[in-house]
């Protein structure tokens, strides 16, 4: 027999041991492990989707991850959360179900006709303009190296808004401002693909003998702004993301190819520059976020410049880039104290 151990169940291929599984049953929260007193609860989130469009569900989901942090869901308390187009399902401690009460009524709340937040992005090419406006901003905290943000009255946002269009250094997004409804993230972008040889093909039945291998880079500038109204009405919380990528310069770089006129043929080697961004601001609701990126790559079409709306500088440009925020609420919230 040699090798046969008995009294012990055969082990699979490989070593791995068979994994026991307990069916539990999900009919309510009596037949769940709840030794920290969590609860199964239920909330309605029809209206909400109802109005921002299949799977905007996700978007309540994601907001009560990171508004409650993804660790309150994965520790070695039994947790779960999950939404489907008409119901949110949680299970959780009592505590845990009041903040995520509080984020659905956000959500839901006045679904039919929801609050509007008007975004826009902005560069300009010097940072001199900041000196000037200075003291009609009120600082709010960041995480992002060399990102600031400001709050500031609706009326003096529009005000600096005109001042830096004055400027000849002035660029904006070319799809302009867009509406971003409460709960709903607005993209605004710009940006193109750029063509470059990448290397060279040998041994090609046609004349020349070789021929190029062409690839392309894309570059360009994406923000994403989500805002969520406070219950009351009278503060905003909004969730920045930013991605930006640009196309330095393309290196030429010699390569042999016996078969070429001269010898040698040029192909080219991307140097880009990114940036990333991911920010969470809260402010009254009747006042203006303003968001500087500082100086960063500005890989936007120009469509002011001859060639068209796809025509790119011919340098790579940094600008002072700006994300403005400009609540547009259904209904005027009564003025912030210290406001």
């Amino acid at each position: 027999m040699g090798g046969l151990s008995f009294g012990q169940p055969p082990q699979p291929a490989g070593g791995f041991q068979t994994v026991s599984v307990k069916p539990t049953a999900w009919a309510d929260d009596r037949s769940l492990p709840a030794e920290q007193g969590q609860e199964l609860k239920t909330y309605t989130i029809a209206p909400f989707v109802q109005q921002a469009g299949a799977g905007s569900e996700k978007l309540v989901v994601d907001w009560v991850l990171q508004e409650t942090g993804y660790a309150s869901w994965h520790g070695s308390q039994l947790a779960a959360l999950a939404a489907d187009p008409t119901t949110l399902t949680c299970f959780h401690v009592p505590e845990m179900q009041t903040r995520v009460a509080d984020i659905v009524q956000r959500f839901v709340a006045d679904a039919a006709s929801p609050h509007r937040f008007l975004v826009r992005v902005v560069g300009v090419g010097s940072p001199s303009w900041r000196a000037d406006v200075a003291s009609a901003m009120q600082p709010l905290p960041t995480t992002t190296p060399g990102v600031q943000a400001w709050m500031m009255p609706r009326e003096s946002a529009a005000l600096l808004l005109a001042t830096l269009r004055a400027r000849s250094d002035f660029r904006e997004v070319p799809t302009g401002p867009v509406l971003a409804a409460n709960g709903q993230p607005a993209v605004i972008s710009g940006g193109r693909r750029r063509p470059y040889v990448r290397d060279v093909a040998t041994g090609t039945p046609t004349p020349p003998g070789w021929q190029p291998v062409t690839s392309g880079c894309d570059e360009g500038l994406s923000v994403e702004v989500q805002p969520l109204i406070a219950v009351d009405g009278t503060a905003v919380e909004a969730i920045l993301r930013c991605r930006i990528d640009q196309i330095e310069r393309m290196a030429a770089v010699a390569v042999d190819v016996p078969t070429a006129e001269r010898g040698r043929v040029n192909i080219e080697v991307p140097q880009s520059s990114s940036v990333r961004v991911g920010e969470r601001f809260r402010w009254p609701a009747n006042q203006a976020l303003v968001v500087g990126l500082g100086l960063v790559p500005w890989p936007v079409p120009d469509p002011a410049k001859p060639g068209g709306p796809t025509l790119l500088p011919p340098a790579a440009l940094r600008m002072d880039v700006l994300v403005v925020v400009e609540p547009r609420l259904a209904s005027a919230p009564p003025p912030a104290a210290g406001s």
